[in-house]
């Protein structure tokens, strides 16, 4: 069962290139030379910490396997190559 800090998700999307809009939720938008895209992802305020369940609908709204999501969240995948999975894919 993979678990995954709110703040450790939080600090990699920062990193990533993702920006936040604080509503009922915390919003995290990707954004491209400064252009927002249409990859985006939800954290709600007041949880620590994300089960299995919560983790797969994030992956999904990222478009990212478990492992790339995984090597997100522990700084093993660059900025860089996360660009470049959403390039190859069409994403952006």
């Amino acid at each position: 069962m993979a678990k995954h800090k709110t703040k450790e998700i939080e600090a990699s999307l920062s990193k990533k290139g993702f920006q936040v809009i604080n509503t009922h939720h915390k919003r995290y938008i990707y954004y491209v030379n400064g252009e927002k895209t249409d990859i985006t992802t939800f954290i709600s305020h007041g949880k620590k910490e994300y089960g299995d369940i919560l983790l797969s609908k994030m992956r999904n709204q990222l478009k990212l396997s478990r492992e790339q999501f995984d090597e997100m969240v522990t700084c093993h995948l660059t900025k860089e190559k996360l660009h470049e999975i959403y390039s190859d894919s069409g994403l952006i």
